[in-house]
């Protein structure tokens, strides 16, 4: 497959499309809210030219985005940044108050649709449930709220440059099976889809949010996360394009009093604009820092650095070299930099002792320039080795001074 990919190619040729089509696509389904849909029931009055041009948009972005992700030769490192980023902090607080505003909407309608199940004798109650998407509502419910915990973990880590998310690996799933009985919800409804343009429209973004939630989870939890970031891509750029059809249009309409003209049966989601704001800061996350296909080797010895020769046997290189496991690509290359300053200092001090001892021995000042490549020595440095063991303090008629010994 890396053959096939272009080293040129970058996911940020699919956003600016996004954005682009997104400029042309918002006020175009807008005009349609005004002019070629029925407010009572949503369905389509009139089939103008921006019929067949709201749907081209769609399929350009999604292609455009499975194309430049699948083939990308420059794709992100599968990773978030442990860095605090406010923006995405914030978006993802705001996606964790859109799923309790789609848990709250969701249980009236399941509640009110339930009380009125019983009213039908000649069927039974389970089929009643599952025919009238009760029971799909109500799972969508119960994973809204768990997405709603799962997101509150993930905004407060990215505020305070922490990594709580990681260890709720299995709980970063809850967005996908949301979107699983959201989709039950929608197929179950006693509408055409094909007469009703906001229900299909929804239904499309439901589909391509799943793979980026599943994509986000996979990434944010580490688990096989490296044939993850196209699907974040292609998923995350066309499910925030639809997000914002779906949802800006009706918002628009609402803060400018046209709220009227907006079906009952298909109210704004605010759920839906949420995402589509989550989805692009986590999208524009992801962008800084990236990797061509040619530096493979370099990118696995960046993620696992070498230490030093012979560190690595001892008891500090070993802690260090289970710390650094642990640890993201920019604490690793810190720590690999230190790491080999210990060692320099360590064998700097053997150098500076074996340079000034004498032919009797006597080591006047081991911490003097010596002309050894070492003009200091810092004695407060932490553990310095084993080189202290090799500098025996004697006091004669010359004075205090030490002498180099062979033994420990």
């Amino acid at each position: 497959m890396n053959k096939l990919k272009a080293a040129s190619l970058s996911p940020n040729g699919a956003i600016i499309l996004a954005a682009v089509f997104t400029l042309f696509a918002v006020p175009l389904r807008t005009f349609q809210f005004l002019n070629c849909l029925d407010p009572e029931t949503g369905f389509w009055t009139v089939r103008d030219v921006t019929v067949p041009v709201l749907y081209a948009l769609v399929i350009g972005v999604a292609a455009f985005a499975f194309f430049i992700s699948l083939f990308s030769g420059i794709m992100p490192k599968p990773e978030f940044s442990k860095q605090k980023d406010i923006p995405l902090g914030v978006s993802a607080l705001l996606m964790a108050l859109g799923f309790a505003w789609d848990a709250f909407a969701s249980v009236r309608i399941a509640i009110a649709t339930y009380a009125g199940l019983g009213e039908n004798e000649e069927l039974s109650m389970a089929y009643q449930l599952i025919s009238s998407g009760t029971l799909a509502r109500f799972g969508q419910v119960l994973f809204a709220v768990l997405s709603v915990v799962s997101l509150l973990f993930f905004g407060i880590s990215k505020l305070t440059g922490t990594t709580l998310y990681e260890n709720h690996k299995v709980l970063a799933l809850s967005p996908v099976v949301w979107g699983v009985f959201r989709l039950l919800v929608h197929f179950v409804e006693p509408i055409s889809y094909k007469n009703v343009s906001q229900l299909l429209l929804e239904i499309l973004l439901v589909v391509f949010a799943m793979i980026f939630w599943f994509a986000f989870a996979r990434i944010a939890s580490g688990v096989n996360p490296d044939s993850s970031m196209w699907l974040f891509f292609f998923g995350g750029i066309t499910a925030a394009f639809l997000g914002y059809v779906c949802a800006l249009a009706p918002f628009i309409l609402l803060i400018t009093g046209q709220g009227h003209l907006i079906p009952p049966s298909r109210p704004m989601q605010f759920v839906d604009l949420a995402f589509a704001i989550f989805a692009t800061c986590a999208l524009f996350n992801a962008m800084p820092k990236t990797v061509g296909i040619n530096s493979r080797d370099e990118f696995k010895e960046e993620e696992a650095p070498e230490l030093p020769e012979g560190f690595e046997n001892t008891a500090l290189g070993r802690k260090n070299r289970k710390k650094a496991e642990k640890l993201s690509r920019e604490e690793r290359a810190r720590e690999k930099a230190r790491l080999k300053a210990e060692a320099a200092q360590e064998r700097a001090y053997l150098a500076a002792a074996e340079a000034a001892r004498g032919e009797d021995g006597i080591l006047e000042n081991p911490f003097e320039d010596t002309g050894a490549g070492v003009d200091e020595v810092d004695v407060d440095a932490p553990k310095p080795g084993k080189a202290e063991s090799f500098w025996k303090p004697v006091s004669d008629d010359d004075g205090e001074h030490f002498v180099v010994t062979d033994e420990e």
